[in-house]
């Protein structure tokens, strides 16, 4: 089921038993509707967003098992939310993936020591980003 919300969330996809719940922020809405329904394919609960502000607004009360960010937006940076979250690991634990057009060793770097736990340059193949997600909550479950 789509369900458009209307400041809170530029895009929401509702999955009845989601394999995984999914934030993503991006200044790009095209970015955001696209990775969106990639991952609402995959059996995945997922809120978009066109700001990093609006993610940090709503990641609290989603408790996201993954968070895929842009680093450049113009309210507040991907880095910026990285930083936010990992300093809010206490929720629970999750994966913070950085899906952006900056791809120097300096951004991967910088992406990094942000918190970031893989850093994929635009244009991303949909089957990485899939393949990086299913993995890691293949490691997580067996490990819990």
């Amino acid at each position: 089921m789509h369900k458009a919300a209307h400041h809170r969330a530029a895009i929401e996809f509702e999955a009845p038993e989601p394999a995984a719940r999914i934030l993503i922020a991006d200044d790009n809405p095209d970015d955001v509707t696209a990775t969106a329904l990639l991952l609402h394919t995959e059996g995945y609960a997922v809120k978009g967003f066109s700001s990093g502000k609006a993610l940090l607004a709503q990641f609290g009360q989603f408790r996201p098992d993954v968070v895929i960010l842009d680093l450049s937006m113009p309210d507040v940076t991907g880095f910026d939310v990285a930083r936010a979250l990992r300093d809010a690991r206490r929720w629970k634990d999750f994966l913070v993936i950085a899906l952006t057009g900056h791809a120097t060793l300096t951004d991967q770097f910088l992406s990094r020591m942000a918190g970031f736990d893989h850093h994929l340059a635009k244009p991303v193949r949909p089957e990485t980003l899939v393949s990086l997600i299913r993995d890691y909550l293949a490691q997580r479950s067996s490990v819990a």
